[in-house]
């Protein structure tokens, strides 16, 4: 998940005449909606072609919380916040931004419904993910009408959305990148909630909850990329360990130090928002990068006084 700028730009049909005849039914429904009835089921307009398509090109094609590229015509347009009801809550679901442009996102189907899948930890080994993937998934994650929040839910028809403290993250509304952390080392692309100084993320925790961002069919994607950047990695140590050896020049070091660095550069081509995991990547290369200048920096240092900063 990457932060996105929506833009002032809406798609023409949700002001459309068509659309507002629609809002106002749902209105009229909802005036008189009491706890137990039935919601108002006659929602479309959300998804006329021009807003999949604006939504497309805003993410790049790729899901706007998992980063997996979407196949044109599978695409859902999911309402952030649920349209029709709010799981585990005594609310009519946010009818009144089921047009709303800003509650507007792209997603996969493994994100957006409710499926059966198989969940992978941190922890898990090859082999224990073979035999876990040989069995029928019997746990149905993803999102549906979940919508966690920490402060009271918004009624109709506010929009205020910092006041109700959702805890699921809306990319285009919060930066992602601070709440969540991505497990390099394990055998799987796991990601986790961010720690800090009172513990875990709790928008990480949630949101990796909702829309099930470990499940199998997800992790195995990821962990693809990943172990192509691990490859990288590994060559460029393993070329560097050769080129340097006990070679103390710290003209030489700053050589092969720059040569490094431009093969992160193309490991960095995985990091642009219009690639699938981005964030996945992001987090790996720069993590790589602060290790290469540390160990070159302890290479340098280890012979001749100065440091290598300025390159």
């Amino acid at each position: 998940m990457i932060f996105v700028t929506r833009g002032d730009e809406e798609p023409a049909s949700l002001s459309s005449v068509a659309t507002i005849a629609q809002a106002q039914a749902a209105a009229s429904h909802y005036a008189t909606w009491v706890a137990g009835n039935p919601g108002f089921d006659a929602f479309t307009r959300y998804r006329e072609y021009d807003v999949k398509q604006m939504l497309r090109a805003l993410f790049h094609g790729k899901c706007a919380y998992c980063e997996k590229f979407i196949e044109k015509g599978i695409s859902e347009v999911e309402h952030y916040r649920p349209k029709g009801a709010v799981d585990g809550a005594d609310h009519p679901g946010y009818w009144w931004l089921a047009f709303k442009w800003s509650n507007l996102l792209p997603t996969c189907p493994g994100c957006n419904k409710g499926l059966k899948h198989h969940l992978v930890t941190a922890d898990m080994t090859i082999a224990e993910v073979e035999v876990m993937q040989a069995t029928e998934p019997r746990i149905i994650m993803g999102k549906a009408t979940q919508f966690p929040v920490g402060a009271p839910r918004l009624a109709a028809v506010s929009d205020d959305h910092f006041a109700e403290q959702p805890y699921l993250i809306d990319p285009t509304r919060t930066n992602p990148a601070p709440e969540l952390s991505w497990r390099h080392h394990a055998d799987y692309s796991v990601v986790e909630p961010a720690q800090d100084g009172t513990g875990s993320s709790v928008l990480g925790t949630e949101t990796i909850r909702c829309v099930a961002l470990n499940r199998l069919d997800l992790v195995q994607s990821r962990t693809a990329i990943l172990n192509r950047l691990k490859t990288n990695r590994t060559r460029i140590m393993e070329d560097l360990e050769r080129d340097i050896g006990d070679e103390l020049d710290p003209v030489f070091i700053r050589i092969h130090l720059h040569g490094a660095l431009r093969r992160v550069e193309d490991m960095k081509q995985s990091c642009k928002p219009d690639q699938p995991f981005s964030a996945m990547s992001t987090a790996y290369v720069d993590a790589f990068e602060v290790e290469l200048r540390e160990w070159l920096e302890a290479k340098l240092t280890g012979g001749v006084a100065g440091t290598i900063t300025g390159i």
